[in-house]
């Protein structure tokens, strides 16, 4: 009897392994938060790993949500890392996401403010972003660009959410329908 349990804790624990060894889901499977991610050159930005894609950047829920790598031209117009910082970013300065967890590490002076960082929505392992390592700081610039360090961050992108033509249209209906259930009210 005792062989059995030891047959079936061991079996248990090989089934957990391969379950757990083979599920590298990021911290988070979300679609990304609007203060998470920057919009510029009509793309949107998102902070999304301190080292290189191939270091372990989980893209497979969020490429679903069209987020991806971007190309060589588009990292040549790519932002600098201070354009990550905007009032009511998912960071707060010297502090980490309440949400995500996300966090700066290695920071300097030109961290001022609030800034975007989206790891913990691609990463399995971390949930920080390097700020030391962002372009236009001293260890840029982003990883894919010419003269990269092997530890450089990685930014994704994916083509900025504008409304679709239906969605403004039902947004418009809905402004009238509440424009003329007051006309009515006030004329009661």
């Amino acid at each position: 009897m005792e062989t059995k349990t030891k047959k079936a804790l061991i079996r248990a624990l090989l089934v957990s392994a391969v379950i757990s060894g083979n599920v590298q889901a990021a911290f988070i499977n979300a679609p990304l938060p609007t203060n998470t991610y920057i919009v510029s050159n009509g793309l949107d930005w998102a902070w999304a790993f301190p080292l290189p894609a191939s270091s372990g950047l989980d893209l497979s829920y969020q490429s679903t949500l069209g987020w991806r790598l971007p190309t060589l031209e588009e990292l040549l117009l790519a932002p600098d890392a201070t354009d990550f910082m905007f009032v009511g970013a998912n960071v707060p300065l010297g502090g980490s996401d309440p949400v995500s967890g996300a966090s700066f590490q290695a920071v300097n002076a030109s961290l001022t403010g609030a800034a975007a960082c989206a790891t913990p929505y691609f990463s399995n392992s971390y949930r920080h972003c390097d700020w030391q390592d962002g372009q236009g700081q001293p260890f840029g610039p982003w990883a894919g660009l010419p003269g990269a360090a092997g530890f450089a961050d990685q930014l994704v992108v994916r083509g900025a959410q504008i409304p679709e033509p239906g969605t403004l249209a039902l947004l418009g209906l809905g402004i009238a329908g509440l424009m003329l259930s007051k006309r009515k009210s006030k004329a009661c």
